[in-house]
């Protein structure tokens, strides 16, 4: 008598649609290793098995190595120079100058840099490569300016920190940026005096 009022319809536990779903697939694949319930399994079911678990493995690596924290702010504090294309070297020089007499040193650090290293490129001592950190820049214009190697690094330091690390800049910092960029564009550069 207990046995019938509990076998009624109401008392029966259901399990959801997906519940469900996810049951038949889990006793799908496992029969498929199961050698008491027919024939023996196939060495293709072993061979797609180890390759779905090298996919599931190469995702995870994957996603550990692009989502590395570490890895993304590098790539934010080390961008490249430009952001904008087809800007003049004396274009850039003279937003720089303007910021500098307006009192936004940071802007004129940012912009005297920009001069200094698009007049490179102009003047085919520098080659243009898009995305080029300004420390990249400042080692590669040691080179042609090894005279200016503690200043371009100075004035690296000083773009980095006022366009990365959201720092600013004092009307010192601003005057050297402009210095240099002035000073090595009246310096023959050392690759061009061998010519």
């Amino acid at each position: 008598m207990l046995a019938d009022e509990l076998s009624k319809r109401e008392y029966a536990t259901q399990e959801s649609l997906l519940r469900r779903a996810v049951r038949a697939v889990i006793d799908w694949f496992t029969g498929l290793f199961d050698a008491t319930a027919g024939d023996a399994i196939s060495i293709w079911w072993y061979a797609l098995a180890g390759v779905g678990l090298v996919v599931v493995l190469a995702l995870i690596v994957w996603g550990l190595i692009r989502l590395q924290p570490g890895r993304r702010v590098r790539t934010a504090r080390e961008g490249g120079v430009f952001d904008e294309t087809g800007v003049a070297a004396t274009d850039y020089l003279s937003r720089a100058r303007r910021a500098r007499d307006a009192g936004d040193f940071a802007a004129a650090v940012v912009d005297g840099y920009r001069a200094l290293v698009a007049g490179a490129i102009e003047r085919f001592v520098l080659e243009d490569r898009p995305g080029m950190t300004a420390r990249e820049i400042a080692t590669a214009l040691t080179g042609p300016f090894p005279d200016s190697d503690e200043e371009l690094q100075t004035a690296a330091g000083a773009f980095g920190a006022v366009r990365y690390g959201g720092l600013g800049a004092s009307a010192a910092d601003a005057d050297r940026v402009l210095a240099l960029e002035e000073h090595l564009r009246q310096t023959t550069p050392r690759a061009l005096e061998l010519t």
